[in-house]
């Protein structure tokens, strides 16, 4: 059975308002929003809201219909219970520890979360986070319209309040109050977010980057100065693990940093000058007769003569094929080199004069024994000679 008010006699009725809806909320809501909330009030009161559409009776559409009383459910009068077909259900004025209801001074902003966050609506307690991120944590409205914007594009429309209470905390522990540095502060995190994201999609990882991860990307370009493009330079170099991850990255950034390898144009430069000096130092050990290729510390002492000591490639080479067939070829190449550093020889005319200078003087070994050899006369051979029978007797 259904008992309800005729239309007709609706009209000779009346709809109570509450005096609190009258000076805490009526002065900052639009006219559209006033008229939806009183004539849905009135065909609450008058039982037949069944047989009534609110489009038609305030000639507006449904969109501004839904839109006005998702700014009602922000502000905390009504509750949205579905929306197709919409289904509205009035709530009683809640106060607040002051005895009013929600404050009339947020009703802008509340509007524009309404906006934002359509078709999910804040409800009143949520509301009450919302207005202790400006009163608490001391973000202006701007701020918290582009805290909420963040967090919906990170957990999506069913994000939690908790979970944006959490970062409008860390959003005031970090000086993040004003819209400005709040883009400011999310534009940096798009770097990091990106950055983090473009390492594993160069890894063939098809997932997101850890909290973990994106906090090295920061301390890489943030702290140590590395450019994103530098980063990436220095993906190859991790081609020898097997698994690639971002704790092996870090130890090699750490590397390249000291080095003062922060940009791309540093990281290449350094590759062709390692390349180079592979090259010449493989030049070197062919020229010696060594087979297996240098190791890195010798190609690095091979490019301390080049650089440290200025010595011709040249001049390094014809030391090297003097050296060829030794047991320790390295090390006798490197007593040559220093000894030509040391005593100025910078041409291959003048290690030739040195060696043959060092062969001229250097004592012929002896072949076999040796005896000391004297001068004798036949009296004094005679006088020595041994009588054997003398002897035996």
């Amino acid at each position: 059975m259904i008992i309800r008010f005729s239309l007709d006699a609706a009209r000779r009725n009346f709809t109570p308002v509450d005096n609190r809806f009258l000076l805490d909320h009526l002065p900052y809501a639009s006219e559209r929003c006033i008229r939806v909330y009183l004539y849905g009030l009135m065909l609450c009161h008058a039982g037949a809201n069944a047989e009534t559409s609110l489009s038609d009776a305030l000639g507006l559409s449904e969109q501004e219909i839904t839109e006005a009383y998702s700014y009602w459910q922000q502000e905390g009068l009504v509750r949205i219970r579905g929306e197709k077909p919409l289904v509205v259900e009035y709530l009683d004025l809640e106060p607040t520890e002051a005895g009013g209801v929600v404050p009339g001074k947020y009703a802008s902003l509340v509007s524009a979360l309404a906006s934002l966050t359509a078709p999910r609506q804040f409800d009143y307690r949520e509301l009450k986070h919302v207005y202790d991120w400006i009163e608490v944590y001391g973000l202006d409205e701007e701020a918290v319209l582009e805290l909420v914007s963040h967090c919906l594009d990170q957990k999506g429309r069913r994000v939690s309040v908790n979970y944006i209470d959490a970062v409008a905390r860390t959003w005031s522990e970090e000086g993040v109050k004003t819209r400005e540095a709040a883009r400011a502060h999310l534009a940096r995190y798009e770097l990091k977010k990106h950055g983090a994201s473009e390492i594993l999609r160069q890894w063939n990882k098809q997932r997101k980057p850890t909290r973990d991860e994106t906090a090295l990307y920061d301390k890489w370009v943030s702290e140590w100065g590395f450019t994103p493009e530098a980063v990436l330079a220095a993906l190859p170099k991790l081609t020898v693990s097997g698994t690639p991850n971002f704790v092996y990255l870090d130890e090699l950034l750490d590397s390249l940093r000291k080095e003062g390898q922060l940009s791309k144009p540093d990281i290449e430069r350094a590759d062709a000058k390692s390349a180079e000096e592979q090259v010449f130092a493989r030049l070197v050990f062919e020229r010696a007769g060594k087979l297996e290729p240098a190791t890195r510390t010798q190609r690095a002492q091979i490019s301390m003569y080049l650089k440290d000591y200025g010595m011709p490639r040249e001049l390094m080479l014809f030391g090297a094929e003097q050296c060829r067939g030794a047991n320790e070829p390295f090390g006798m190449m490197k007593k040559l080199w220093n000894e030509w550093h040391d005593a100025g020889i910078n041409t291959i005319a003048g290690a030739q004069q040195q060696l043959e200078a060092r062969a001229n003087t250097r004592k012929p070994k002896p072949q076999g024994r040796q005896y000391p050899q004297h001068d004798l006369t036949d009296e004094q051979l005679e006088h020595l000679l041994v009588d054997l029978d003398k002897d035996l007797d």
